[in-house]
């Protein structure tokens, strides 16, 4: 129980960021070239990660969590600066604000799994 305890969390947080990505894709997003399908390939990865996650957390599972995280981040970032894949974004929405806390809540979680893991193997 403490094990999930642990992990849920992450991957609570991860498919939040990845349901975004879906709802976004299917709100319009899948029509625009190269982000498109990358939003909706973000939205499997999370889901998939998110269930490795509940499952385990050894570094096969919290490597690709934390890079679909930190990734999803840096892509925001740069689709609101200096464009991404021919693509730019201005608004700060209501969808962007969500997928950045869960993208920042999935790396810090992620990171406790990790700790956990070191300080106790038995936890985590």
């Amino acid at each position: 129980m403490q094990r999930l305890l642990v992990r849920l969390p992450a991957a609570v947080l991860l498919l939040v960021g990845g349901l975004v990505h879906l709802d976004l894709w299917r709100s319009g997003y899948r029509g625009i070239p190269y982000i498109g399908p990358l939003f909706f390939i973000n939205a499997v990865t999370s889901a998939l990660i998110a269930l490795a996650l509940v499952a385990r957390s050894d570094r096969r599972v919290t490597l690709p969590g934390m890079a679909i995280a930190s990734g999803s981040l840096i892509a925001l970032a740069l689709s609101r600066t200096v464009g991404l894949l021919g693509f730019m974004e201005a608004a700060w929405t209501p969808a962007a604000l969500r997928t950045i806390a869960a993208e920042i809540g999935a790396i810090v979680a992620i990171a406790l799994i990790v700790l956990v893991k070191r300080r106790q193997p038995e936890l985590a």
